[in-house]
């Protein structure tokens, strides 16, 4: 189960360092285009780091999806429901794993 939270937490450091870039860009005037302002970037992280905060015991027992009984064995690695979504929109990068999709 860490492996996969692992990949979660550097995919969401990747865009915050993106979106870093992209507000300096933005603060100095330089002309890269990015498809969400960084604001709402920085939300989006934001949202996916306490998702995945609150989410981090599901599949051990001691989740709120274990205790809805929407929890995955402990042997797979996503956890919960809720945390294999989290990684789709990660599902082409380096190092994602095919059996993590919801």
């Amino acid at each position: 189960m860490d492996r996969f939270v692992t990949f979660l937490r550097r995919q969401l450091d990747i865009d915050l360092e993106l979106l870093r870039v992209a507000r300096q860009d933005a603060e100095t005037g330089a002309a890269h285009a990015c498809l969400i302002t960084p604001i709402r970037g920085f939300r989006e992280c934001e949202l996916k780091a306490r998702l995945l905060t609150n989410h981090h015991h599901c599949g051990t027992g001691g989740g709120p999806c274990d205790e809805l009984g929407e929890s995955y064995p402990p042997e797979d690695e996503r956890g919960c429901p809720t945390r294999a979504f989290l990684g789709l929109p990660y599902a082409d990068r380096p190092g994602y794993i095919a059996r993590w999709r919801p």
